[in-house]
Formats: structure tokens, C-alpha cells, sequence
């Protein structure tokens, strides 16, 4: 993981540090958690969890650091830790011979869009062949899931030259603006901010489950947290705990008001852009599970989501039952 991101995690701790509400109790077990560095949103509820308070009313202390990518990461056994990452990633581990399982669901879409500039719109069919599709620097999923729709709303393929691999937000829109690319395939808070903007035409949107499930298929598990199968055994009441945190900070996001919610912009780094942020939780809420339990449904139906997209063939030999939680164990 490069330094800026290991910077963005780190201040994103500090300002989670100084809400009044994560003040761990008297006696609070510490536990790291390693966040995947691009995850952005996707980690908002456990975020929430620790910054409402959720995690130290549990008696937990939240200690962050980066995930490590495949082939640096390894177990530190020092402290109880948990892993925030994207299913794909999980399952990449899985098949890379280290062993995780899904402690706790957080987000049930890929919470991504795919769109066109405003200028070059509509794009037919047989134009495609000639876009430049933007997508964002090591996040293969974005590419798949964006192919995979072009292909069963257009019947386009796209080559591999078109795939536009741009690191950041910033990148991305400047691109779009000069028309070094003409789609992007992009999360939020960029997406949204280029809706508003008019600057992009929204073709499929992967954020709001119902438009995921018309597209990809339902239910699905896109975002979890997992844990070493024998932390299941040896902190297994420090993880229900944490669920329950977590838990706690689901049903808040999923009825909280607009005030509530303005409060914590900075979590997605919009501090100073709190209608957006609340324009973006618009369009995600519904995207965040309501509760932490794991579906076997969900996981199955990813897991062949992930065989069907492009270059998926890797992913059709895995077993599922290798990512639940053991059967005696329960998050809440």
C-alpha cells in the first residue's frame, strides 16, 4: 500500500480518535482492524460504529492500520485483529492459500456506476469500440462489473485497450473533462458530485440494491469483515461484540436524519462539503446491510457472480463454505 493511503487511514483515525464518542471504557480490549485502502464508503458502518460510541459501550478500542495486499499480508498475533475488505479480495485471499472467514456483512452492492460524459452522450452500440472507459487503478472488480453490464445492456464488449486505469477521484474527473476518457466506471462521492455537476450521464447504476439485482443479480455480499478461523474460537465474544457495534450502527445510518448525518462528512473526507455528502448517503443507504448476519445466499450468489464475470474462471472451483463463519458461531 503506497504512503498517501496509509496517511488517508491514519488521519481518518485520528479524527475518529477525537469525536467525543469513541472514548473507550474503563478496561476496553484493543483490536486492530486492517482496512483495504480503497474501500472509501464501504467501511462507513464500522466506522460509525466506533465513532457513535457503539465500540466503546462494547468495551472494545479500535486500533487502525492498512491491509496488507496478498502477497505482504500476514497474521501479526500481538492483538486480536479483524479484516475490512471487498468480497472479491476475500475470496482472492482465500485462493492465495490464507484462510479468513466472514464475521459480519456490511454492504450488499458494489455501491459503483457506470456513466458517459454529458458531451458524448448517447452512446450506440456500435460506438463503443471507441470509448475510453475509466476505471480506478488496481481495482479489477470496477473493470469485470462494468464489462459484464456492457455486455448484457449493449452486447459490447470492450477491448482491453479501452480500459482507462486512473488512481483517484481527482485523476478521474480531470480525465472525463478532457476527454482524455469518455465513461467512467466510479464510486461515490466522485459519481455523485459529476451527477450534480452534469458532467456525467448515469447509464447503470450498481449503488441502490434494486438496481444491482435487475443487473447482477440478488442477494449479494460485496463488502465484510472478516477474522482467522481461530479467532473465532479464542475472541469469539470480542467479535459479537464488535458485531454488535456494528449492528448498533447499521439500524442508525438506516434511519438516521439529515442533521444526524451531516455531522460526519469528514469520515468521507467531504467535511467541507456536507450537502454532497448528504446527497451521496441518498444514493447509498440502502446499500449498507441492515443487519451483520451472514446469508449463505448471498455469499453462493457472489461467488457466481464473480465465476460469470470476464476472467472469472478462477473464482468457479470455490467452495463457500470455506468463507462462513463457523456453525456454532453467531454474530449477535
Amino acid at each position: 500500500m503506497d504512503r498517501r493511503r496509509c496517511l488517508g487511514i491514519g488521519a481518518a483515525w485520528v479524527a475518529a480518535a477525537a469525536w467525543p464518542g469513541v472514548q473507550a471504557s474503563a478496561g476496553a480490549q484493543r483490536w486492530v482492524v486492517r482496512m483495504q485502502g480503497d474501500l472509501g464508503l464501504r467501511a462507513l458502518p464500522l466506522q460509525l460504529a466506533e465513532r457513535l460510541g457503539y465500540c466503546a459501550q462494547e468495551r472494545l478500542e479500535l486500533l487502525w492500520l492498512p491491509d496488507g495486499d496478498e502477497d505482504s499480508w500476514a497474521e501479526d498475533p500481538a492483538l486480536p485483529q479483524v479484516h475490512v475488505l471487498s468480497f472479491d479480495r476475500l475470496v482472492r485471499r482465500m485462493l492465495a492459500g490464507t484462510e479468513l472467514r466472514i464475521v459480519m456483512a456490511l454492504v450488499r452492492t458494489p455501491q459503483l456506476g457506470l456513466g458517459v460524459a454529458t458531451a458524448v452522450r448517447p452512446v450506440q452500440a456500435p460506438s463503443w469500440n471507441q470509448v475510453r472507459i475509466g476505471v480506478p487503478y488496481g481495482q479489477e472488480a470496477a473493470a469485470r462489473l462494468a464489462a459484464w453490464v456492457l455486455a448484457q445492456g449493449w452486447g459490447v464488449r470492450p477491448a482491453p485497450s479501452q480500459w482507462w486505469p486512473l488512481e483517484g477521484a481527482a485523476a478521474a474527473e480531470a480525465a472525463l473533462r478532457r476527454g482524455t476518457v469518455q465513461a467512467l466506471a466510479w464510486g461515490d462521492p466522485l459519481l455523485t458530485r459529476l451527477e450534480l455537476d452534469g458532467a456525467l450521464h448515469l447509464l447503470a447504476d450498481l449503488r441502490h440494491p434494486h438496481q444491482a439485482q435487475r443487473l447482477l443479480g440478488a442477494p449479494l455480499l460485496c463488502t465484510c469483515v472478516a477474522a482467522a478461523p481461530t479467532l473465532f474460537e479464542q475472541h469469539g465474544d470480542g467479535l459479537r461484540r464488535l458485531a454488535l457495534a456494528v449492528q448498533r450502527a447499521l439500524r442508525w445510518l438506516s434511519t438516521a436524519s439529515a442533521l444526524d448525518l451531516a455531522a460526519h462528512a469528514d469520515l468521507a473526507g467531504l467535511a467541507h462539503e456536507r450537502a454532497t455528502f448528504l446527497r451521496v448517503l441518498e444514493r447509498l443507504r440502502a446499500s449498507y446491510s441492515v443487519e451483520v448476519a451472514v446469508e449463505r445466499a448471498a455469499v453462493q450468489q457472489s461467488l457466481r457472480l464473480l465465476a460469470a464475470l470476464p476472467g472469472g474462471t478462477l473464482y468457479q472451483a470455490v467452495d463457500g463454505q470455506r468463507l462462513l463463519p463457523p456453525r456454532n458461531w453467531t454474530p449477535a
